[in-house]
């Protein structure tokens, strides 16, 4: 697992990361205009996944960092894919929605699953006892 002491680096590449795909995305495959609006969207959504990025790996949940790690991967993926290949203008939106639903589904299982981790503990130490 990654050091406690790299959750801020960590928060920024996660956060770098998801602006560039983003930026990549829609100016470069998409071919659109950047907007001031669409630099503050980015930047926005970017810090949010770098600062769930970095809360797993300060409270060191290994698994939960790993599991939104994959969705992120998957996420920007799936969104650059849905771009490239058009749609018949629907790619843009498709794009986005698959990817924060991807983004989304893997959040929440990594909160479950670091959930159950996090209750077994603790009826194992209770057993202890």
């Amino acid at each position: 697992m990654i050091s406690k002491k790299y959750f801020v680096w960590v928060g920024l590449v996660f956060a770098v990361l998801a602006f560039l795909a983003f930026y990549i995305g829609v100016a470069v495959i998409l071919g659109k205009e950047i907007l001031p609006e669409n630099v503050l969207a980015f930047a926005i959504f970017s810090s949010l996944s770098g600062i769930i990025a970095s809360i797993f790996v300060y409270l060191q949940r290994k698994f939960g960092f790993i599991i939104y790690a994959i969705g992120f991967v998957a996420g920007f993926i799936s969104m650059l894919y849905s771009f490239s290949i058009g749609m018949d203008g629907w790619g843009d939106l498709i794009g986005l929605i698959q990817m924060m639903f991807i983004l989304a589904i893997s959040l929440g299982v990594a909160i479950v699953v670091e959930t159950i981790i996090f209750v077994v503990d603790k009826s194992k130490k209770k057993k202890q006892i």
